[in-house]
């Protein structure tokens, strides 16, 4: 009997046993039919939802309504072979890549290459399932980024002329860590730039960038990188904007960037360029319109700025919670160090300008005539001034400043040790905290004759010395002209018009032997003049240099010489002229005084004018305007800004 019950059970045992291929065939088939399934399920809940044209999934592959096609030139951002042209079936080839099996080629495989738009999908769709940290992407699960980053940063970066690209300023995204250093130069950043070849000709480079020609990417770097570069290099000041973003709106951003550094895109100076990428990024995680809603053939960095100033606005009102949660000013290299310089006494300061002269040999002879505390404070001064100088040279020029930081490194390490002085530098207001640099203006002129008429100007960028909307009383106008009109003859005219516009006020706080000072300004326009009774325009070209000082806070001076080109006689003309600008807030005025040569023959006629400006409110001021130089002598209007 248990002989029977043993051959049994080997019996079942053998019958189990010739199952287990079978078995293992039909759970096979079984999953497949489970994850068929699945993908079905969520491409039906994907066309339910119409997601295919939802605004964040058209975002996400930068897709164009306007021209039917991403504005993405790489061909690997898109999986479909019709993705650039067709979001649906994009759409329906992200979903299809999800579930294919992995190649373990980060390069290749979909869910490394676009978490973003997993992520987003497993936010709108309940039937897809996706886990970061549970990606088939190795690389993905271990970025640290993600886990580190807990805020990210617009900056705003100042205009610099060395660089057309550059003149109305710069814009990058800046991802913040919990970084022991105070001005996070470790954390990571985003730049987007042309792809420019080396020593292009100026002239191509203008038209190129003006209408097209060079390609434009995102990289990321270093803080540290782009400090070197705007702030050591180029001295310009930035303004951190850090931005409040929910832990999800964060997630998607870092995602997104993380799928769109390299990728290629067509770049304008004006309009496609840093400030209106880095606001498509925002943009992408945001309900408010950071890009401009109309048909503007430009898009400055500032705009980018305004327009995030103008929703922390509109969410403080509904709801009391802040898009921008600080403003923190980053002063360039340059602003640093002459508020250090500025510390200096009177005669240490002549010690310093000495040694920078004569060079090194000359230090111990200077340097002993101070008491041991000022010494170290002159050598300090000495040792930040060549590091300034050596962010700022070329390799080349370097070589003697080195020896020369060296020398004076040694003859400081010969005294004792004392703690660092604090150089207390005041806060600069942001540019995009002024009034909007697009200009509207209308008024009432009167000619030299004393006839009345009105008059409309227009500028898509105008920052006057004397606006509310200046750095420290530079100015920079382009496209800037007025129109007038005269009632009683229904006549319509240009009055004035300036391609260009700018006055560059060099007003260093400290005189430096080996550092420039020059105040420059240049214009480009046309003006109506009056010949022998009777209207005419007198085409310009003017480039003027000289100095400029501050008398007090509220009032600077300046001396300038003025070379220019004119179409009427004399066709070349020289104008020494001195001009004083105050500013007491609100109110604002710039007068100049000076003699223009009237022939070639030495003759000179003396030349006068100014202009008073009174801000009511960040869009609107009043101003006043006089001169004897052009036809029309006096006028004065509303300013609105937008």
């Amino acid at each position: 009997m248990k002989k029977y019950y043993i051959l049994e059970y080997l019996r079942g045992a053998a019958v189990c046993f010739c199952c287990i291929p079978f078995t293992l065939i039909a759970i096979f088939f079984l999953a497949d039919t489970v994850e068929a399934s699945s993908k079905v399920e969520v491409l039906n809940e994907a066309e339910q939802l119409d997601l295919a044209h939802d605004s964040t999934w058209l975002k996400l592959i930068y897709y164009d309504y306007g021209i039917k096609e991403s504005l993405v030139l790489t061909d690997s951002f898109f999986l479909s072979p019709e993705g650039r042209t067709n979001p649906s079936k994009e759409l329906i080839a992200t979903i299809d890549a999800y579930f294919t099996e992995s190649t373990g080629d980060h390069k290749k495989d979909a869910q490394c290459r676009f978490p973003a738009r997993y992520y987003w999908l497993s936010h709108k769709l309940a039937s897809f399932n996706y886990d970061i940290k549970k990606t088939t992407c190795k690389r993905l699960e271990t970025w640290e980024l993600l886990d580190s980053v807990d805020s990210v940063s617009l900056l705003l970066v100042s205009g610099y002329f060395g660089n057309p690209a550059s003149t109305f300023g710069h814009a990058l995204l800046k991802l913040n860590t919990e970084s022991d250093d105070e001005l996070g130069l470790l954390d990571s950043t985003l730049n987007y730039g042309a792809e420019i070849p080396e020593n292009e000709n100026p002239l191509v480079y203008v038209m190129k960038g003006l209408f097209g020609g060079y390609e434009a990417k995102f990289s990321d770097k270093y803080f540290y990188t782009e400090d070197l570069v705007y702030s050591r290099t180029e001295f310009r000041d930035m303004w951190e904007y850090r931005l409040n973003l929910s832990e999800y709106e964060l997630t998607l951003l870092l995602l997104h960037i993380w799928e769109i550094v390299g990728s290629k895109f067509d770049y304008y100076f004006l309009d496609k360029n840093c400030a209106y990428k880095l606001a498509e990024l925002v943009n992408l995680v945001i309900e408010e319109e950071l890009l401009p809603n109309n048909n503007r053939f430009w898009y400055i960095p500032e705009e980018l700025f305004y327009r995030l100033n103008d929703i922390d606005q509109s969410r403080i009102r509904l709801s009391g919670t802040k898009f921008i949660q600080d403003v923190r000013f980053i002063p360039s290299s340059q602003r640093k160090l002459y508020y250090q310089l500025r510390l200096l006494k009177k005669n240490e300061l002549e010690i310093f300008n000495a040694i920078v002269s004569e060079g090194i040999d000359s230090l111990s002879t200077h340097i002993k005539k101070l008491e041991k505390g000022r010494q170290i404070f002159v050598l300090d001064s000495l040792l930040a001034y060549q590091h300034y100088r050596l962010m700022a040279k070329d390799s080349k020029a370097n070589q003697n400043r080195k020896k020369f930081k060296d020398q004076i490194l040694l003859a400081r390490l010969h005294l004792p040790a004392q703690p660092v002085v604090k150089v207390e530098i005041p806060e600069l207001v942001s540019p995009a905290e002024g009034s909007r640099p697009m200009v509207i203006g209308s008024g009432f002129s009167i000619d030299d004759g004393g006839k009345n008429f009105m008059s409309l100007s227009f500028a898509p960028f105008k920052k006057e010395a004397i606006g509310d909307n200046s750095l420290e009383g530079d100015e920079l106008a382009v496209l800037d002209f007025e129109l007038g009109v005269l009632k009683d003859r229904n006549k319509v005219f240009v009055n004035r018009f300036d391609l260009i516009r700018i006055l560059n006020l060099n007003t260093l706080s400290v005189k430096v032997t080996d550092e420039s000072s020059l105040s420059w300004k240049l214009r480009l326009g046309l003006d109506r003049v009056k010949e022998n009774e009777q209207d005419s325009y007198d085409g310009v070209f003017s480039l003027g240099g000289g100095k400029s000082w501050f008398l007090n806070n509220n009032i600077l001076i300046y001396g300038l010489i003025d070379f220019a080109g004119h179409t009427t006689f004399p066709e070349a003309r020289i104008r020494p002229h001195i001009g004083c600008r105050f500013d007491f807030m609100d109110f604002k005025m710039l007068v100049f005084r000076g003699v223009e040569s009237k022939d070639y023959s030495g003759g000179f006629n003396p030349v006068w004018g100014g202009k008073i400006q009174y801000t009511i409110t960040p869009k609107t001021s009043l101003y006043a305007e006089f001169s004897n130089e052009r036809a029309t002598r006096f006028s004065a209007g509303l300013n609105w800004y937008w």
